[in-house]
């Protein structure tokens, strides 16, 4: 029942209806004094990974299929760099994601534990820290130090807010689960980076990929891709909220369409160059 109040309190958002907003709001506070928001978390990483993994693999791919239909090269060499792109792709953006999400971890855990041993050395100095960056937000010294007086009652919760105001970075959160978000990404990226090539590993199974057969082929990966691409877009749109998603999935079926049709037009003159 709380997400379908935070589904409709979003609604009225999107739509700048402040009744509707209101209405949401006052229909949450009915059903329980303790209920929380809950705006992403860790779900949300994981279908980030899942959809920029997926988009940066059927992209890549697609511009090499692209590269080397267009220097006019075998299925076989078709296969062989998609694949070998697949996979060492796919490891670099797994590993990627993992380690820039660890340093990162590590950076915010480093500067909680020396703001926490501030505050448990020199408290005052670090009240008036705040005070400080209250006053220079607008509140007079009274609000400020009665704002402070109260927050130093939890230093937990006192210790969040400076990392927020003063730092300007969220507390530390668990970082055992930050390998899950560096394997979805990787999956992703080798699923959806196989579109692009299923038509041609399908059709080298089944004997049909003679000189022929080439041009359709290319065209069955195309519309593959294509369709692929603009639904990803989709996603990724719902994900950012962007106002169309017709017109986000569009965006990215343009953006993978420039990329795959400079490869392909690079691969061709580089073999009309060294031919």
């Amino acid at each position: 029942m709380p997400s379908r109040d935070l589904d409709a309190a979003k609604k009225g958002y999107d739509a700048n209806d402040v009744e509707m907003s209101i209405a949401a709001h006052d229909a949450k506070s009915k059903l329980t004094e303790t209920a929380t928001e809950v705006h992403g978390g860790a779900a949300n990483e994981y279908i980030k990974s899942l959809v920029f993994g997926g988009l940066d693999g059927i992209i890549t791919t697609f511009a090499i299929v692209a590269a080397v239909n267009g220097a006019g090269l075998s299925t076989n060499t078709i296969i062989l760099m998609g694949v070998a792109n697949l996979v060492a792709d796919g490891i670099s953006m797994g590993l990627g994601d993992f380690i820039s999400s660890k340093a990162e971890a590590d950076m915010v855990q480093q500067e909680y534990n020396r703001e926490e041993w501030e505050l448990n050395n020199y408290p005052e100095g670090e009240y008036k820290e705040m005070v400080e960056l209250y006053e220079e937000k607008g509140l007079s010294t009274e609000d400020a130090n009665g704002l402070i007086d109260i927050m130093k009652k939890y230093p937990k919760f006192f210790l969040d807010k400076m990392m927020v105001d003063e730092l300007n970075l969220m507390p530390p959160e668990d970082t055992d689960d930050l390998w899950k978000e560096g394997a979805v990404t990787f999956l992703a990226f080798v699923v959806f980076g196989s579109v692009p090539l299923a038509a041609y590993i399908i059709a080298k199974l089944a004997g049909l990929d003679g000189e022929d057969e080439e041009g359709a082929i290319f065209a069955i990966s195309c519309v593959a891709t294509a369709i692929t691409m603009f639904l990803l877009g989709v996603v990724s749109g719902k994900f950012t909220k962007a106002k169309s998603l017709v017109w986000a999935g569009t965006k990215m079926l343009i953006n993978g369409g420039l990329a795959a049709a400079a490869a392909y037009l690079i691969g061709f003159g580089l073999e009309e160059i060294l031919d």
